[in-house]
């Protein structure tokens, strides 16, 4: 009887962990999403503004501990131009220029659940 009492709990400890890594998982899962929406919104942003901000937002309700939120934060890259050494498109008055942009974005969900995803992109814009 001991036996099989003692094979019980065993097997309730492993459910009762099994659960609380799906759990904490899920809650990973849920950070990695809204960074990936902070990496989009922040993209539209971009596209309407052809500049570079800050922007947050909630993407999951204030359900328990399903709560999930990005921050995000999208600058121009430092240097004399977007393009690498050798490359050109003729960065002149008249003529286009690359403004090579960086985007960090942060997912929180509960548990402590924290996702940081980074994205680069180029704009090929008229020169002024």
């Amino acid at each position: 009887m001991s036996g099989l009492g003692s094979l019980a709990l065993a097997a309730a400890a492993a459910a009762m962990t099994a659960l609380a890594l799906a759990g904490h998982q899920q809650m990973a899962q849920n950070a990695f999403e809204a960074a990936e929406t902070g990496i989009v919104s922040a993209l539209l942003a971009a596209t309407e503004a052809r500049d570079g901000g800050a922007a947050e937002d909630v993407i999951l309700p204030d359900i328990a501990t399903a709560r999930a939120a990005y921050r995000t934060e999208t600058r121009e890259a430092p240097g004399p131009g977007a393009l690498p050494l050798g490359f050109s498109i003729g960065e002149n008055t008249g003529t286009f220029a690359a403004r090579h942009f960086l985007i960090t974005a942060d997912g929180e969900s509960g548990r402590g659940a924290r996702q940081r995803l980074e994205q680069g992109f180029y704009f090929v814009v008229p020169s002024s």
